[in-house]
């Protein structure tokens, strides 16, 4: 059960980030987030990014190998005529 917990915090992380856009090897920056009245910080907007993409990967990756590893006999039956 805790493998599926984080197979979906994994696709949850990947849903949740902001999703800069890249266009002449060069980062797009949303207007949603230039309008606000603070100050704009793209090199902590790209560092964020960077973070729930690794975290993402990471617990996506993971979780499914594990899963794949977990199931192995299920996705993989053993042939019943292997004697014969």
């Amino acid at each position: 059960m805790l493998l599926w917990v984080a197979l979906a915090a994994g696709l949850l992380v990947q849903a949740l980030a902001p999703q800069l856009k890249i266009q002449n090897n060069k980062f797009i920056i949303p207007s949603a987030l230039l309008s606000g009245v603070n100050e704009v910080r793209p090199d902590e907007i790209i560092t964020r990014e960077r973070r729930m993409q690794a975290l993402s990967g990471i617990l996506t990756l993971g979780s499914a190998l594990c899963l794949g590893f977990y199931y192995r006999r299920v996705l993989f039956p053993k042939s019943k005529l292997k004697g014969e």
